[in-house]
């Protein structure tokens, strides 16, 4: 039996990774990163495993899609939200701190604080050795920083923490729009020329990229602040709560 189930999932229209994680022995498990249009797959994945879902966790507040947590808690009332304590939402949730671990079974879960691509952004360290970095670490890049309070200083600091972790960490972004599934960061350390500049260049760096908003910013934000539901929703769940 391996030690875990990990299973990667991409949402082809954001190029949004979603990531599956389980211990095969309690079967107790947790989703990182949904998108709502993939919800009946999700659940149907799960049960194909016979998992217990216990946590539905979330790297940041998305501008790109809308988190499919709420219509999954519908389905798995016991599955609980994590997120950054620094997220300012408007739903019941775990608050997660820097280096707080969960556990599903004997597999860890870690939160690491990696504030940058916006003001909560975390990235969570899972049995040790996989890394899934959000909107912070990107194979070859890293997340933008010019809109939900994002700071390029502050991005820079998460990559160096990041990249100070051991070189044989696998890397897991939560995009990648090559369809890279994994790197290391061994291989970002030679090949990810953000990680070499200084914070003053880097800076300047992210300061000239000029990106145009996220088509679907203005649905998702909103949404995501609601747990992925709309405002009629979140009343009709926060009475059944």
């Amino acid at each position: 039996m391996s030690r875990i189930i990990f299973e990667q999932y991409i949402d082809e229209e954001t190029s949004t990774y979603t990531f599956l994680i389980a211990d095969p022995k309690s079967k107790e498990a947790a989703l990182v990163d949904s998108v709502r249009e993939n919800v009946s797959f999700y659940k149907k994945r799960i049960h194909e495993l016979g998992l217990k879902l216990n946590y539905l966790l979330e790297t940041h507040v998305h501008a790109d899609h809308v988190t499919g947590n709420g219509q999954l808690q519908d389905a798995f009332p016991n599955a609980q939200v994590g997120l950054s304590a620094q997220a300012n939402v408007k739903f019941p949730r775990i608050l997660l701190n820097d280096n707080q671990v969960l556990m599903l079974g004997d597999i860890e879960i870690k939160t690491l604080f990696t504030p940058g691509h916006t003001s909560e952004s975390v990235s969570f360290l899972v049995d040790g050795n996989r890394l899934l970095s959000g909107d912070t670490m990107f194979i070859g890049s890293c997340g933008r920083t010019d809109f939900q309070a994002g700071d390029s200083k502050l991005m820079h600091q998460s990559l160096m923490r990041l990249a100070a972790l051991p070189r044989e960490t696998l890397l897991y972004p939560g995009h990648d729009y090559n369809k890279r599934l994994v790197s290391s960061i061994g291989e970002q350390l030679i090949s990810n020329k953000l990680l070499s500049m200084s914070e003053s260049e880097f800076i300047a760096e992210l300061d000239s990229w000029k990106l145009p908003p996220p088509r679907k910013i203005k649905e998702s934000v909103p949404a995501n602040l609601l747990n992925g539901r709309n405002p009629a929703e979140a009343r009709s769940a926060g009475a059944r709560a």
